[in-house]
C-alpha cells in the first residue's frame, strides 16, 4: 500500500502566485484521491470542481461538491476534504487574502463589512463557474492587468451575491417592489431614476440591493425577462420582427444580440427547432 507521502508525491498538482497579485494564490490538482485532515486557511478559499466530487466536513456538517460547482470556505473555518470512495477528483482552489476581500466588498456595498460570511457552501452557477475558469486562464498568461480584470469579473459578483450581509428590511422591500414594477411593464419599464424617486432611495442603493438579491442588475433583469417572453411569442407563431417590437427592444439587431447572449442561438435557429 502506498504511504500518505507517496500518495501526495504522485498527485499532479501545481501552485500559482505572483508579486504583482500578492493577495491571490491558486492551487490546481488533477486526478487526486488524497484526503486532507481538518485544517484551516486564513484566506477566503474558493474551489472549482472540474471532475468527480469531494466530501467536505465544514462547520460541523458534511457537505459535498461535484463537477461544475464552486465551493466556498470562509476565512478561518476548519474543514477537511476527502474523496468519495476511490473516486478521483480534479479541482482548482483559489486562496484570496481575507482583508483584501473585506475591503473589496465594503467598497462594493459602500458600507463597512467586518466579517466575510457565505450564505451557502456549494454553488451551482454556470456563469460564475465560467468566470472562475477564465480567471485561471488569465493567471496563466503574463499580463498582470488582465489578472486584475479577470479577478474583478469573478470575485465582485460572487461576493455581492453569496457573501454580503443580509439586506435591511427596507432594501428587501424595495427589491420586491422593483421586481413587480419591472415585470408588469417589460415593453416600457420605469427608469431607475423613477424607481428611486418612488422609493425615496438613491439609484446606487437600488442597484446594489437588486444585484445582491437577484444576482443581476435591474437592466439585465429586464432583458432576461424580455428574452423569456420573446421565446413564448416565437413559439406561438409571432414573427421575429414583431416579437422584437412587442417585448420592447429598440430594433431587431438589438433583440438579436440579446437573444444570442442569453440562449447561444439566434432567434432564427430557435424557430427552426419549434415543431
Amino acid at each position: 500500500m502506498q504511504s500518505a507521502l507517496g500518495q501526495v508525491k504522485s498527485v499532479k498538482q501545481g501552485y500559482w502566485r505572483s508579486q504583482f497579485l500578492p493577495h491571490v494564490e491558486l492551487r490546481s490538482t488533477y486526478q487526486s484521491r488524497v484526503g486532507y485532515g481538518e485544517h484551516l486557511h486564513r484566506a477566503f478559499s474558493i474551489g472549482a470542481i472540474l471532475e468527480g466530487q469531494t466530501c467536505v466536513r465544514y462547520l460541523g456538517q458534511e457537505k459535498r461538491a461535484q463537477a461544475g460547482e464552486l465551493a466556498l470556505i470562509e476565512p478561518g473555518a476548519a474543514h477537511s476534504c476527502n474523496p468519495i470512495g476511490e473516486q478521483a477528483r480534479s479541482y482548482h482552489m483559489l486562496y484570496i487574502n481575507a482583508d483584501w476581500c473585506l475591503e473589496r466588498l465594503s467598497s462594493l456595498l459602500d458600507s463597512r463589512v467586518e466579517r466575510l460570511r457565505c450564505s451557502c457552501f456549494s454553488i451551482n452557477d454556470p456563469a460564475l463557474f465560467s468566470r472562475y475558469l477564465s480567471l485561471v486562464d488569465a493567471l496563466m498568461q503574463r499580463e498582470p492587468q488582465a489578472w486584475e480584470r479577470a479577478l474583478a469579473a469573478f470575485i465582485d459578483p460572487l461576493m455581492l451575491r453569496y457573501c454580503s450581509p443580509d439586506l435591511p428590511s427596507t432594501e428587501r422591500g424595495a427589491v420586491r417592489f422593483m421586481r413587480s414594477r419591472l415585470q408588469e411593464s417589460l415593453s416600457s419599464p420605469p427608469t431607475l431614476a423613477e424607481l428611486a424617486n418612488d422609493l425615496s432611495l438613491r439609484p446606487e442603493t437600488l442597484i446594489r440591493a437588486f444585484y445582491r438579491e437577484v444576482g443581476m442588475t435591474p437592466h439585465a433583469y429586464v432583458n432576461s425577462l424580455r428574452i423569456e417572453w420573446a421565446k413564448s411569442l416565437l413559439k406561438e407563431g409571432e414573427s421575429i420582427a414583431d416579437t422584437a417590437q412587442t417585448v420592447g427592444f429598440s430594433d431587431q439587431s438589438h433583440f438579436h444580440k440579446r437573444f444570442v447572449a442569453a440562449t447561444a442561438a439566434t432567434p432564427g435557429q430557435y424557430l427552426l427547432n419549434i415543431p
